[in-house]
């Protein structure tokens, strides 16, 4: 039988970098109809912060906030053209 060792991590000197995070736009035809915003949540929700589809009735904007660290426009464009989405971006 192994003696029990305890391990201590010591994280008082880490530098956590909060607020960090930029967004990119998206007109993405088919928002409105359940199966694209399902599509579109299974793909991305796990790699962005947030995913944010707008109000108006007669616009199909989308709006996704990210983290640069993490995660590039042109892999969430890669992303969502593997999924067949319909999509445009609005800012680079």
């Amino acid at each position: 039988m192994e003696p029990r060792v305890r391990l201590w991590i010591d994280a008082r000197q880490e530098q956590l970098q909060t607020g960090r995070y930029q967004e990119v736009n998206y007109v993405i035809s088919g928002i409105k109809t359940q199966s694209i915003r399902e599509t579109i949540y299974q793909t991305l929700a796990v790699l962005v912060k947030e995913i944010q589809i707008a109000k108006e009735e007669d616009f199909e904007k989308v709006k996704i906030i990210y983290d640069p660290e993490r995660i590039t426009p042109s892999f969430i464009d890669y992303l969502l053209s593997q999924k067949g989405v319909e999509f445009r971006r609005l800012n680079p």
